[in-house]
C-alpha cells in the first residue's frame, strides 16, 4: 500500500518544484531589465557672433530636438563679443528686461559654456537678449517611451510518469488521478519601438533688418574716445532709463553702426566700448548697485 501512495507524493512536489522555479526566473528576468537606467546624452549649441548652431542661422531659429532628461551646452568660444543665452518662450524677438523670471539667462564672454537638462517635455525658445532678432533659437524636449523588457519562454513541461501496478497484488490498485498543469498565460507581444526623432535643422529665414539705417564703410574705423556727455550715465537713447536697450546700442557703437553716442562711457576711462555695455547689462541684472561702478 505504500506505493498507492508515494507515487502521488512525488509528483505533486516534482510540479510544486517546477512551478517555484518558473516564477523565480520570469522575477529575476523581468526585475533585472527594468532595474537598468537609461543614460542621458549631451547636446552642444554653438554660439558665435549673432547665430546660434552655425552662422546660417543668423537672423533665423536653431532648433534642437531632445529627450527627457538629456543636457543642452551652449559654447561661447566662437563668440569674440559678448552674448546671453535667454529663455524668451512668448516674448522672443525684443530684449527682455526682467530676465529673472525666465528659465535661464546666462551672459558669457569668449571662452565661456552654459549647460543645462531639461527633465520635463515642451517647447522651450531663447534669444541673445542683446541681439535678439538676429540669435534665436529652440529647444523641443520629447517624452521618450522605453521599450519594454522581452519575457524569456518557460520551458517544456516534465513528462509523466508511467505506473506500473505489482503482479502479486489480489486487487488491482485504485487509479491515481493524473495531474493536469495548468497552462502558462500567453504573454502579450512588446509593442514596436517609438521611432527616434530625428532633429530637422529650420531653413535660415531673411535676416530681419536692423531699425535704423546706416551705411557700412568699406574700411571700419577705430572708435574714437568719447567723451561723457551731462545726462544720466549710460541712458543711451535718451528716455531717462539704463536698460539692456542701452547695452546694445552700445555694441553697435563699437561695430561702428554709429558715428557717436551720448553716455556711453560708464567707467568713464575716455573711450566707449564692450566693457561699458557689460557694466550696463550688470547694472540692469542687479548685479551693479549704481552706474559707474
Amino acid at each position: 500500500m505504500r506505493r498507492e501512495w508515494l507515487v502521488p507524493l512525488v509528483r505533486i512536489i516534482a510540479v510544486a518544484a517546477f512551478s517555484l522555479g518558473i516564477a523565480a526566473f520570469l522575477w529575476l528576468g523581468v526585475g533585472s531589465q527594468r532595474s537598468t537606467p537609461v543614460s542621458a546624452a549631451t547636446f552642444q549649441i554653438q554660439v558665435g557672433d549673432n547665430w546660434f548652431c552655425d552662422s546660417s542661422f543668423q537672423g533665423g531659429d536653431c532648433e534642437t530636438n531632445v529627450a527627457v532628461g538629456d543636457q543642452v551646452t551652449w559654447d561661447f568660444s566662437s563668440a569674440s563679443a559678448t552674448h546671453t543665452t535667454t529663455e524668451c518662450t512668448g516674448s522672443c524677438g525684443s530684449p527682455i528686461g526682467s530676465t529673472g523670471s525666465r528659465e535661464w539667462h546666462f551672459v558669457s564672454t569668449t571662452g565661456d559654456s552654459f549647460s543645462r537638462s531639461f527633465n520635463t517635455p515642451g517647447t522651450f525658445e531663447y534669444q541673445c537678449n542683446i541681439h535678439p532678432t538676429q540669435m534665436r533659437g529652440t529647444i523641443i524636449v520629447g517624452g521618450g517611451v522605453p521599450t519594454p523588457p522581452t519575457l524569456p519562454m518557460p520551458p517544456s513541461p516534465l513528462p509523466t510518469e508511467t505506473e506500473t501496478p505489482f503482479p502479486t497484488l489480489p486487487m488491482p490498485p485504485s487509479p491515481v488521478p493524473s495531474v493536469t498543469a495548468t497552462p502558462f498565460a500567453t504573454l502579450p507581444m512588446p509593442p514596436s519601438p517609438v521611432p527616434s526623432t530625428t532633429a530637422t535643422l529650420a531653413v535660415p529665414a531673411t535676416p530681419v533688418p536692423s531699425d535704423t539705417a546706416t551705411t557700412v564703410p568699406t574700411d571700419t574705423p577705430e572708435p574714437a574716445p568719447t567723451s561723457t556727455p551731462s545726462g544720466l550715465l549710460g541712458d543711451v537713447n535718451g528716455d531717462a532709463m539704463v536698460d539692456a536697450i542701452d547695452a546694445a546700442l552700445v555694441l553697435q557703437f563699437v561695430a561702428a553702426f554709429f558715428d557717436s553716442i551720448s553716455n556711453g562711457d560708464v567707467n568713464e576711462d575716455g573711450t566707449t566700448n564692450s566693457i561699458d555695455a557689460a557694466l550696463i547689462l550688470q547694472f540692469t541684472a542687479g548685479l551693479l548697485n549704481s552706474l559707474p561702478p
